[in-house]
């Protein structure tokens, strides 16, 4: 017998059920609270650093996108590590490295420099997002799934409500580079908290019992049916088919597609809209602390009734890839119709409210990773999001740069914030196109990259969602 067999103990008759995953996941969402508190601190900054080196836009759009020149293909890496060496030691490696590089952009003198602290930083960044989804995957129900990833994910928005006005509050009393010196120094906390909570699954911890592991595990695929290979070509040769059969995959695609252009506005909004209301709007430096996280709380909300909304809905229709579907289409249409026409408005307080709602609903169609954990078998659940999560950020590499170059040529932010809803309809669009289900029953899965028989055999989708 395993030690993961043997980690989780037998409950007494009558004794309740542990409550383990709750404390995971909360140092999950601690996670991503830090991730987006670190990631939002140069945008924050920006006023400040741009007064001492007066950078032009075009380049600080290149500044601003170099984290992303990394963060991009290492959430790929991510995904490939996660599946490999389990959620614990991913989960630890990529905390460590994004902390203890941030600090370098506190040391950067000039355009290289800046560019070369945020490669670095990117790099650690980049592997988290799928290593929270394989988290998530793994510590809860199928049908829990939405719920319990955008809860997490809640921290990339309370991140930014924390991070804005203590960045400006540092920026504007001690100066702006001890922010960064700061921000990593709670990194390195949490990698001590999370060594000795966090396990890979409920399986392997030894404070998990038999009713929390049952509970949790209920709707997961068998491990014999998701680790059996059946196309006969050998294990390794099998593994590696089937990982490119689902890259191929029209649904797979869509959600490259769909979550691109979810990027593009989130990472557009991150990198230059503090930049924007000094600039733009005319909003003065001592006051971003505030208006600046107005958005941000909106898309906590957005991210909380997203997963809540998706997962009742899944109960309520039986399926776990249709309700999320359209989540994503409604809200993306949702974010273009306020986005697009936000600069146009004269008014700067109906302007704040058209862009409170856009990332509302931008948050709440977060359903992108939980479409992976429902469509593609576990053993793959950490790769396939590190797919789709370098297809998106690929927005984060072009979006600050195309944002500067129109601020440069054309002295307004207008046409840019027109571009980002433009691309969001095409998000939308590509969604109802590509993702339709096979056989008529909402929940074809990609077991393997196949719709077959023993495709759905080893799928998350097989189980049915829970009434």
């Amino acid at each position: 017998m395993t030690e993961a067999a043997t980690a989780t103990r037998a409950a007494p008759p009558g004794s309740p059920m542990t409550r383990v995953r709750y404390r995971v996941w909360a140092l999950n969402f601690f996670a991503c609270l830090i991730n987006y508190g670190d990631r939002v601190a140069l945008s924050v900054a920006a006023p400040f650093i741009l007064d001492e080196f007066h950078f032009s836009p075009a380049i600080w759009g290149v500044i601003l996108s170099s984290f992303f020149w990394t963060y991009s293909p290492f959430a790929l890496v991510g995904g490939f590590m996660v599946d490999r060496v389990g959620v614990r030691r991913a989960y630890t490696i990529c905390m460590l490295v994004w902390s203890l590089t941030i600090p370098l952009t506190a040391g950067a003198w000039n355009v290289g420099s800046f560019i070369v602290a945020r490669l670095l930083f990117g790099m650690g960044e980049g592997p988290q997002a799928p290593i929270s989804t394989k988290l998530t995957a793994n510590w809860f129900p199928s049908r829990q799934t939405s719920t319990m990833l955008n809860f997490a994910q809640a921290g990339t928005t309370v991140g930014p409500i924390i991070a804005t006005p203590v960045v400006v509050w540092i920026c504007t009393t001690l100066g702006w580079r001890p922010a960064f010196i700061a921000l990593g120094a709670l990194g390195i906390v949490w990698c001590a908290v999370w060594w000795f909570v966090g396990r890979d699954k409920p399986a392997d911890h030894p404070a998990v019992n038999t009713a929390e592991n049952d509970y949790v595990v209920a709707d997961h695929p068998s491990q014999e049916a998701e680790f059996t290979e059946e196309d006969g070509t050998g294990a390794g040769a099998g593994r590696l088919g089937r990982f490119w059969t689902l890259v191929r995959d029209r649904r797979i695609a869509a959600l490259a597609i769909a979550f691109f252009a979810y990027s593009w506005v989130l990472f557009m909004f991150l990198t230059w809209y503090p930049t924007y209301l000094v600039d733009g709007r005319g909003v003065k430096k001592g006051d971003l602390g505030a208006i600046a996280t107005y958005p941000w709380v909106a898309a906590t909300a957005g991210l909380i009734v997203g997963g809540l909304v998706a997962d009742r809905l899944i109960k309520r229709y039986k399926s776990f890839v249709t309700p999320r579907k359209w989540m994503i289409i409604g809200c993306l249409v949702a974010v273009a119709v306020c986005f697009g026409p936000s600069p146009f408005v004269k008014s700067p307080t109906v302007a704040l409210v058209l862009v409170c709602v856009a990332t509302f609903f931008l948050l709440a169609s977060y359903q992108y990773q939980a479409l992976i954990v429902a469509l593609v078998p576990a053993r793959y659940t950490g790769r396939m999001a590190g797919v789709i999560q370098m297809c998106s950020t690929i927005a984060g590499i072009l979006a600050p740069i195309v944002t500067g170059w129109i601020v440069d040529v054309s002295g307004s932010f207008t046409a840019a914030f027109v571009l980002a809803a433009a691309i969001t309809l095409a998000g939308a669009m590509a969604t109802l196109i590509l993702v339709r289900e096979k056989g008529g029953d909402g929940a074809a899965p990609l077991a393997g990259g196949l719709d077959g028989p023993a495709g759905r055999e080893g799928s998350r989708t097989d189980p049915q969602p829970a009434a």
